[in-house]
């Protein structure tokens, strides 16, 4: 389960309509993505970070496995990651990002 202020969205035009997303206050914090090639799951970890600032990439062995280990992760960063979205948007509405 995600803290309250954290949500799953579908952000890609997905035909099963499963969430792929994670948003705090509507800033995406983690992607979940299907290999095209029917390879399994992956999880895109600190999507709210530049291209240029570290992201990190999880593999997952299924999809419900990926929305599980989302959450861990979610639930383990979630101050960090409120502190990093709003810097972002300090620094957005300085325009230094």
């Amino acid at each position: 389960m995600l803290p309250p202020d954290f949500l799953w969205r579908s952000v890609a035009s997905r035909t099963d309509g499963k969430n792929d997303a994670v948003m705090c206050d509507g800033m995406q914090v983690l992607r979940l993505s299907e290999r095209i090639n029917g390879g399994g799951w992956f999880a895109t970890l600190n999507t709210h970070r530049l291209e240029s600032e570290q992201r990190t990439y999880r593999e997952c062995s299924s999809y419900d496995q990926g929305v599980f280990g989302a959450e861990m992760w979610v639930n383990r960063h979630q101050d960090r990651l409120r502190a990093e979205i709003d810097r972002r948007r300090v620094e957005r509405r300085a325009g230094l990002a």
